[in-house]
């Protein structure tokens, strides 16, 4: 990931003063029984939760807590987070065991959307609430798109 940091971080529309952060967010289970995206995925799940509440409140205004409720599950599921994750190039540069990169797994949808919530949850932690909005609101944004056409 070092050669590519530079150019990854500016997708993400970031600049990591602790890359060590950008490292273990893309850091699956399976390469390291001691630093991994983990304890990341469960920050970065509810920062994500918060600002897609927030985009839909300000988006539906009419819309009762039932319905909202329903476009925030669709919105922070697994596959959302995989879709948004494969839209911000994560899968590239994630550092996987060797077994699970001949298997496939930079395209799996689970290791993907875990990826992608350590990684906001990186983002929130390094440059603050802003930066990881701007993060998902961008890759998110055709899965709002989608809620539109209703």
């Amino acid at each position: 990931m070092t050669d590519g940091v530079a150019a990854f971080e500016q997708s993400l529309g970031h600049t990591f003063k602790d890359r060590e952060l950008l490292t273990r967010a893309l850091t699956h289970a399976s390469a390291s029984s001691s630093v991994s995206n983990e304890r990341l995925e469960f920050l970065g799940d509810r920062v994500l939760g918060l600002v897609i509440a927030e985009k839909l409140h300000a988006m539906f205004p009419d819309d009762p807590e039932g319905t909202l409720a329903l476009k925030l599950n669709a919105l922070v599921r697994s596959e959302a987070c995989a879709r948004a994750a494969d839209k911000a190039g994560l899968g590239e540069h994630l550092v996987l065991a060797n077994s699970e990169i001949a298997s496939g797994g930079r395209k799996k949808s689970a290791i993907l959307a875990g990826a992608c919530e350590a990684v906001i949850a990186a983002l929130y932690l390094d440059g603050g609430f802003e930066v990881a909005r701007h993060f998902i609101e961008h890759n998110w944004s055709d899965q709002f798109g989608d809620f539109d056409r209703d």
